[in-house]
């Protein structure tokens, strides 16, 4: 069953009198059960194209195009009709949990409240034993409720901040870099933490990371973005590689990434810094986004915008002139 699906989508933001297109007709699914990373450099359109799902865009962002969460229309509904959906439906992780926390607030009350939000029926003390079970499937000691947030740990808050996330019992959860600013112990045992649940209650994840590695431990599928558009997407083990399978990265910006990341179980090279900036959005732009930061651009690349295009089969795809061979 598919829950997300998100047809030729754009954002635009209005910045004075200009007007910045940060995702620009971008298509892609989560089935449920189903984990989906979305993966690019900072500026890419990631964040934006997950707030767009639940809509929770700032006032200066304009969406177009379809949105559909388990069938419905999520594009142009009131204010009223999205807060229904929140938390039940699709629910949101917010980069950076000590912002994210109300810091005056117990967790335990923060837990609470989407309960008796949109479920204001249900009894106080099966309220409260939702809570204790949400802590403990999150592995935090359900003695810790009467906890402030700033007497947790940066792996712990995150921990609070995804109890919080499945209090309504969500069909989808979109992690926006859920380990930002954690050591490398903590970021593996909330990425495993998230990986468990999304198997066990076959919630459909979107995870958005710069993070390849995280991605490819997490993740069934890859949506790579470069300056607003989808450049890649495919089966996470095909592109990025996983256990015995190589990785097959067809566009020259998925492989730039992957060579910026040091690979720990391969050969020990010196990981390769990418040269140059994304391009600036208020500024149209004619041919392919990564022209001037690409080693293998052609004439065409400069003039002709590419589509996305199948790699082998129809599953992986990558928007490149050199896939497919029509390079003139």
């Amino acid at each position: 069953m598919t829950l997300l699906e998100i047809k030729d989508l754009c954002v635009d933001y209005t910045v004075g009198a200009d007007s910045l297109r940060a995702v620009d007709q971008v298509s892609i699914s989560v089935a449920a059960g189903e984990a989906v990373g979305i993966a690019g450099e900072s500026g890419c359109g990631k964040t934006t194209l997950g707030l767009a799902v639940p809509g929770l865009l700032p006032a200066n962002a304009t969406p177009t195009g379809s949105v559909q969460l388990l069938g419905e229309e999520m594009i142009g509904r009131s204010e009223d009709d999205l807060n229904e959906l929140r938390w039940t439906k699709v629910s949101f992780i917010f980069q950076g949990a000590m912002n994210a926390l109300n810091p005056v607030h117990r967790i335990d009350r923060q837990i609470l409240e989407p309960i008796r939000t949109h479920e204001p029926n249900t009894a106080s003390t099966a309220a409260k034993e939702r809570v204790s079970q949400l802590l403990e499937l999150v592995g935090v000691s359900p003695s810790r409720a009467r906890s402030f947030p700033h007497e947790f740990s940066g792996g712990m808050r995150q921990r609070v901040m995804i109890a919080m996330a499945l209090a309504c019992r969500p069909s989808l959860l979109i992690a926006d870099e859920p380990t930002t600013a954690l050591d490398v112990i903590s970021q593996s045992q909330i990425l495993s933490l998230l990986g468990d649940l999304q198997r066990e209650q076959q919630l459909g994840l979107l995870l958005i990371s710069h993070d390849l590695a995280a991605i490819r431990r997490t993740c069934d599928r890859v949506v790579v973005m470069y300056a607003g558009v989808v450049v890649e997407t495919g089966p996470t083990a095909v592109i990025l590689g996983r256990g015995t399978e190589q990785r097959t990265a067809a566009h020259p910006y998925t492989q730039a990434l992957i060579k910026a990341h040091p690979d720990l179980a391969g050969e020990r090279v010196l990981a390769q810094a990418l040269p140059g900036h994304p391009p600036d959005l208020s500024i149209p732009i004619k041919g392919c986004r990564f022209y001037d930061r690409c080693s293998v651009r052609e004439s065409i690349c400069h003039e002709v915008a590419p589509t996305l295009r199948p790699v082998a089969g129809t599953a992986h795809l990558a928007a490149c002139h050199l896939v497919g061979g029509d390079v003139t």
